[in-house]
């Protein structure tokens, strides 16, 4: 007897981040500064991101495909240290978000290939909120955010 049995997709976070490393106006941007979480004192810009939910598309179909939704935030300026008061540079942080949201407008059908081997297939991207600037009185940088949605599967 043949099986059919689809794999699940993988961990969308680990293929956002890996589609985000593999897109240019990205990573011309922040080259590898891509994580879940803002460190303190990162070097700028930096973008971070997470998994807020998602869910199957057509769950009775033969491919397991899943869409993933991604608040995408994009920091940029220069940290406070010493005493001295963080400046934001909103311009960094704005054009960050738009490459996110340049890249995700144009993505179609991109085979993605994990750090352990394993591949994912983007089918593309949905831009559920546009870029809107965030008055970040924590870190005092300039912060810009996006959140779209991605929907994929695992790739033989």
């Amino acid at each position: 007897m043949v099986s059919n049995r689809q794999k699940s997709a993988p961990d969308a976070e680990v293929v956002f981040r890996a589609w985000c490393l593999n897109r240019t106006p990205i990573t011309s941007l922040v080259s590898t500064r891509i994580a879940t979480r803002l460190p303190r004192n990162a070097q700028l810009p930096f973008l971070t991101y997470f998994r807020a939910g998602g869910t199957p598309v057509f769950p009775r179909s033969e491919v397991l495909i899943e869409e993933a939704i991604f608040p995408v935030s994009c920091y940029a300026g220069r940290w406070g240290e010493s005493g001295t008061t963080a400046q934001a540079d909103y311009a960094g942080a704005y054009s960050l978000a738009a490459a996110v949201q340049e890249a995700a407008f144009n993505e179609s059908n991109d085979p993605i290939t994990l750090s352990d081997g394993s591949k994912a297939l983007i089918y593309g991207f949905e831009i559920y909120d546009g870029i809107s600037r965030i008055e970040e009185t924590e870190t005092g940088l300039g912060l810009y955010t996006i959140t779209v949605g991605m929907t994929y599967r695992y790739d033989e």
